[in-house]
């Protein structure tokens, strides 16, 4: 441990002689000089713990002496030697230089070597004090940084608890639901099969030219219609059974969804057009009910767009290869905020009476629910909407060969038809 530093400043060098006698036999590095200048360049170069100055010098006072010293070395402790004890001294010394303690010359040594290692005390607490406080200020900013990494882990708990709460609800509306729509659909399809065949029976025997063939063509139109209904009831009943789970390429879906409504969305001016990436992480899922989830968000779009438009449909992986997303993007009238919530409640629909069930998006969701994915959607009225598809992506053995075709699939091979609720 190195030895603490006291330097003397006298400009009678036997005062200076006097003051190193006093300290002859503590165990301290002693500086010392006559002027006032050089103290100033020693305290520039060195560490002094101590500094006791004369007050009366011909180049610089003592007072002078120590208020500079207090710019490079405000941790020394600071004593005065004087003669005169005015009070006007004593006043600018405490105010400008700081003075820790004066001594009247002639001094008492005792008095003063008990007051320096005072002083050396005084300086120690102060170091001590300067690095706790150093420590305490780390520690609180370390503090606050683990304070706001929990508030965000408490936001995002959160949020996720919110989604299974929000997830959980709409899974157990849909079961609720499904149920009741199965049963209801079972009852009334036995009738309705009824009334669709005997018409039919009926339209063979009438001519065409009687007046009740109009009257019959129109029931069985009503009738067919009512069908259409009744199996997309059943559909939405079914959802979460009869699964053909297997590994299986996104893209081959996606591709065959392209074939399906590309030509009807064209006849309406709707232009559709896929970037899907050929490297896609494979997943495990049932190709039917996947291409059901895409032809319902596609056909929807579509019908976002009275007039004329542009579908795009994107797919990607994430980084780490664990998820794939696809996006189904629309620049047609948008979804208001109001109804945003509701889009996904079975029946729910905001077409006109009797152009829609409102069971496409539920049915959609009930889907990808079932593939342990999820569905997000974005709209602004007026720009359009866009529906993000996320599934999980499988690692087991998938490999294809490089001379594989793969033979598209038919409508009959699908068994899926697109609910465009």
């Amino acid at each position: 441990m190195s030895r603490p530093v006291i330097l003397l400043v006298d400009d009678e060098q036997p005062v200076l002689n006097a003051l190193k006698r006093v300290f002859r036999k503590e165990n301290y590095e002693i500086l010392s000089t006559t002027a006032p200048k050089e103290a100033l360049n020693i305290l520039q170069e060195r560490e002094v713990d101590v500094l006791i100055s004369d007050q009366r010098m011909p180049e610089m006072s003592g007072v002078e002496l120590l208020a500079q010293s207090r710019v490079f070395r405000p941790d020394t402790i600071r004593m005065m030697l004087t003669g005169n004890a005015d009070l006007k001294s004593a006043e600018d010394a405490i105010n400008k230089g700081e003075v820790w303690r004066f001594f009247l010359k002639p001094w008492n040594d005792e008095d003063l070597r008990t007051t320096v290692r005072q002083a050396l005390q005084q300086g120690d607490l102060r170091r001590e004090n300067r690095r706790l406080l150093a420590i305490t200020r780390q520690q609180n900013q370390a503090l606050r940084r683990r304070g706001e990494i929990l508030e965000q882990q408490v936001d995002e708990q959160s949020r996720q608890l919110e989604d299974a709460q929000a997830k959980l609800l709409q899974s157990e509306k849909l079961a609720s639901l499904g149920l009741l729509a199965g049963g209801i659909a079972h009852e009334i399809n036995n009738p309705l099969g009824g009334i669709l065949t005997m018409t039919q029976l009926i339209l063979e025997d009438v001519p065409k030219t009687s007046p009740m063939y109009a009257d019959l063509k129109e029931i069985e139109g009503a009738a067919l219609h009512s069908k259409s209904i009744i199996e997309n009831l059943l559909q939405f009943a079914r959802q979460g059974r009869e699964t053909r789970m297997e590994v299986m390429r996104l893209k081959d879906v996606l591709e065959h969804v392209k074939g399906l409504m590309g030509h009807s969305l064209k006849i309406r001016n709707v232009n559709l057009t896929f970037d899907i990436p050929a490297n896609l992480p494979p997943v495990w899922g049932d190709s039917n009910r996947l291409q059901q989830v895409f032809l319902n968000l596609i056909g929807n779009a579509g019908q976002a767009m009275p007039g004329s438009g542009e579908i795009s449909v994107c797919a990607g992986a994430a980084p780490d290869n664990k998820e794939i997303w696809v996006k189904v993007i629309d620049n047609g009238v948008g979804i208001p905020p109001e109804v945003m919530p509701k889009i996904f409640d079975p029946f729910f629909t905001t077409k006109a009476e009797g152009e829609g069930t409102g069971l496409g998006l539920s049915i959609t969701y009930g889907i990808v629910r079932d593939h342990c994915g999820s569905i997000e959607v974005e709209s602004e009225p007026g720009k359009g909407a866009t529906f993000t598809v996320r599934l999980p992506a499988t690692a087991p053995d998938f490999k294809e060969t490089e001379n594989e075709e793969q033979t598209p699939k038919t409508d009959a091979d699908t068994k899926s038809t697109a609910l465009v609720e």
